[in-house]
């Protein structure tokens, strides 16, 4: 953790070298978050039957916000992963006496994505003033601990779904649209979904462990079910990861040997 803490710092100061770079980089993804936010108003403006306010908006903003900002910010190897395992830059990683999955998510970062973060704290805690009906502090806290899990729930996603690039040649085609997918499902809350049953059981396939059940959790009141339910999520998805990327690994073919021969 400590020499994580190291990378970043490092990252911060190599990056913030081009000072107007640097912040036209987070201002824009700020104001790319913001975009969507107008999106949300005139929905709401135009379908006013739905029983959804704002709030609901800002909850799952903040959620997918936070998200894309953490994978691909904190750990932005893990959105490359595709393309690291295609084009042979993986052998980098294996050169080195450390976990390789370790050293592969936490060696690059990318401060620019820093703007989804601060922008996903604003949409919490305007939720949590305006929209919320419990104490203020209590919603942010446990904004924190639910979303912190989910963000582990969704890299494990995002791990699993990129390592069948070692089965596949050109994965990374499909996993760009199942990150487009990925992402604007989770805009909306799965309240719209519900009257049409193979669109919601397809979104529970996709989203429940890392969307719909965090966000029941944080809008409504979470009970000690959905708690437990949420941390064997988190647990299993860690786990499951981990052994899928260390199974796979064995059919990675080493571009050294290949440029060998």
């Amino acid at each position: 953790m400590k020499k994580y803490f190291q990378f970043i710092k490092f990252a911060m100061k190599e990056q913030r070298e081009y000072r107007t770079n640097f912040f036209a980089s987070i201002a824009t993804m700020i104001f790319n978050d913001a975009c969507f936010m107008i999106i949300f108003i005139i929905f709401l403006w135009y379908f006013t039957e739905t029983g959804l306010t704002f709030g609901d908006f800002l909850v799952l903003c903040s959620m997918s916000c936070m998200w894309y900002g953490i994978v691909h910010w904190l750990f932005c190897n893990v959105s490359k992963l595709p393309e690291i395992i295609e084009q042979g830059k993986l052998d980098y990683y294996l050169s080195f006496p450390v976990n390789p999955l370790y050293f592969l998510i936490s060696k690059k970062i990318w401060v620019r994505d820093l703007g989804d973060i601060i922008f996903s704290f604003t949409c919490i805690a305007v939720y949590a003033f305006a929209y919320a009906d419990a104490p203020s502090l209590i919603v942010l806290l446990k904004w924190i601990w639910i979303v912190i899990l989910s963000s582990i729930i969704v890299i494990g996603i995002y791990i699993i779904v990129w390592s069948a690039s070692f089965w596949m040649q050109k994965w990374s085609k499909v996993a760009e649209l199942f990150n487009s997918m990925f992402v604007s499902f989770s805009q909306y809350p799965p309240t719209i979904y519900e009257n049409k049953k193979v669109v919601y059981i397809f979104m529970c396939l996709l989203l429940f462990p890392s969307l719909i059940l965090p966000y029941k959790m944080v809008t409504w009141t979470s009970t000690l079910r959905q708690r437990l339910l949420l941390i064997w999520f988190c647990v299993l998805s860690l786990l499951l990861w981990i052994f899928v990327f260390k199974r796979w690994l064995k059919r990675y073919s080493s571009w050294n040997l290949v440029h060998q021969m």
